[in-house]
């Protein structure tokens, strides 16, 4: 969520970012502030669809490879017993 603020001058001449919670045209704002939640999904929110098909790609490697090396431990250890395990 992106809020408006406005530089506020301080008695000692330092600026202090003052929230503007009336504007709701941020394009009029001197200074808009965005919270970290937004611009943490910023960037998978930009994702073209040969990039999504590269991140799909590279999950379904992973989990097929997670799944190979689960098989194999089990061909490894044949008396394995999952319901044993605490």
């Amino acid at each position: 969520m992106a809020s408006c603020a406005r530089a506020v001058q301080q008695p000692d001449g330092t600026l202090l970012l003052a929230l503007d919670p009336t504007a709701t045209d941020l394009s009029t704002c001197p200074y808009v502030v965005q919270d970290g939640a937004s611009t943490a999904w910023q960037e998978l929110g930009n994702l073209s669809i040969e990039n999504a098909h590269v991140v799909g790609m590279s999950l379904g490697l992973l989990w097929a490879g997670a799944f190979t090396f689960r098989l194999l431990a089990r061909a490894i250890d044949p008396f394995h017993n999952e319901s044993n395990e605490s």
